[in-house]
């Protein structure tokens, strides 16, 4: 039985940096822990009981005392967390977390195995074998949340396991799990809240010196899964609950990847494990000005998140999984059009070309049937403003028509002949 001031060592000896933190298979470090962001914005806020960021060696948590459990745990994992320490028996109170914090205990935990529930880890002690100190941690009631024994110990655990593979040949794996789906079950004591699903979010990178966020880009592997938090008709494969972290960010409220690069967060947030790779073949016109359609063929366009003309955001509409129909956005600048679907980040070989809005002026004016009829000439799809005054010395200028002509030049008549004389002008925003 380990005693109080054992774990109070280890809570001690977590917030020791160490000078190698910045190596791929760097001993375990708090400054490594939370390299894709804080989805929460938590704090270290002793009043804060629903987000209370918790940052030790092994890991960072959201903790939250009204839940009795973690909301999140992130964390890096490289072969250089594994070692030779074997997996704790024992549970400990987290005496840490602040006094005014209920401090969740392993009795509380007694009964659920009865409606078939675990101790489930966030972060797992086959992650964190290194040490004792370190194994001895993610053993924590801080790291802890009900989960289901088929889930735990069938699905999930098998996810655990391929992440170990994927560390193995060589990558470096930053981890971010949490419960969801929280309404008023709990366990037998009443002291945590059992969520309705579990999910987990794996960036895969390969190994190398500095950093993992240093080396993240938009080819990353990223693993999404949503797994309900059931007790039976669970598949035992996690490919079953591929999902993209923007469905899991739509469950949560939360915000992932928030120290990644934004270009490189809009493709990670798309990504569905598994999905094809898109492409762009070609796109007509090859120019235009701002408000212009343009058609974006390709392929694997299927569930597309976003179109981006030289990194600016485009409204656009999916046609078919072959072809979009985008509008250039206001700010665009010459340069490729990308395309970001579920199996990733499509761009296109060659540039579109931002011109200049056509500007408005009079292609001709005649009278008929003693009425003045204006034809505009322009670009199509903007607002045009007929005005006039009847004189220039002190003008006063009224609005005769606006409008959004769908096709150019068009014809405007104006149909007060009364007055002896009339100036007209055409306005564009």
């Amino acid at each position: 039985m380990h005693k109080p001031s054992i774990i109070r060592a280890i809570c001690v000896s977590a917030v020791v940096l160490c000078c190698t933190a910045f190596q791929a298979n760097a001993t375990i470090d708090v400054a490594l822990q939370m390299q894709l962001g804080n989805p929460t914005g938590a704090i270290a806020n002793t009043n804060n009981h629903n987000h209370y960021l918790i940052q030790r060696n092994v890991e960072a948590l959201d903790y939250s005392d009204n839940l009795g459990e973690p909301v999140w745990a992130s964390w890096d994992y490289t072969t250089g967390d594994t070692g030779s320490a074997s997996r704790s028996t024992t549970y400990f109170t987290d005496t840490n977390l602040p006094p005014n914090f209920y401090r969740v205990t392993d009795s509380d935990y007694v009964g659920v195995g009865a409606i078939n529930f675990n101790r489930g880890h966030l972060c797992p002690s086959e992650d964190r074998t290194n040490t004792r100190t370190n194994n001895d941690t993610v053993f924590f009631m801080s790291n802890i949340m009900p989960q289901s024994g088929p889930n735990n110990q069938g699905v999930w655990a098998n996810l655990e396991n391929d992440c170990h593979t994927f560390v193995s040949a060589g990558n470096e794996l930053l981890i971010i799990c949490g419960p969801s789906g929280f309404g008023t079950n709990k366990i037998p004591s009443g002291k945590a809240y059992i969520g309705s699903n579990v999910w987990k979010i794996v960036v895969i990178v390969r190994t190398n010196s500095g950093t993992a966020l240093s080396r993240l880009s938009v080819t990353n592997r990223v693993i999404a899964v949503s797994i309900p938090n059931v007790t039976n008709g669970l598949s035992s494969s996690w490919q079953t609950y591929l999902t993209s972290t923007r469905q899991i960010e739509l469950d949560t409220g939360f915000t992932f990847f928030s120290a990644v690069p934004a270009n490189i967060a809009a493709v990670f947030r798309a990504k569905v494990d598994g999905s094809p790779v898109p492409g762009i073949t070609n796109f007509s016109p090859a120019s235009g000005a701002v408000s212009s359609s343009v058609v974006i063929k390709g392929t694997n366009f299927a569930g597309a998140s976003a179109v981006w003309f030289n990194s600016t955001n485009a409204a656009f509409t999916l046609n078919s999984s072959n072809q979009i129909t985008a509008i250039v956005p206001t700010g665009a600048t010459t340069g490729p059009i990308s395309v970001i679907a579920p199996g990733g980040l499509a761009v296109s070989a060659g540039n579109f070309t931002v011109t200049q809005a056509g500007k408005p002026g009079f292609q001709s004016i005649y009278f008929a049937g003693g009425n003045v009829s204006l034809t505009i000439t322009g670009a199509v799809a903007n607002s045009y403003t007929i005005m006039a005054v009847t004189n220039l010395s002190n003008p006063q200028w009224v609005t005769l028509l606006t409008t959004n002509s769908p096709a150019l030049p068009f014809t405007f008549t104006d149909t007060n002949a009364d007055l002896p004389q009339r100036f007209y002008r055409v306005n564009t925003p």
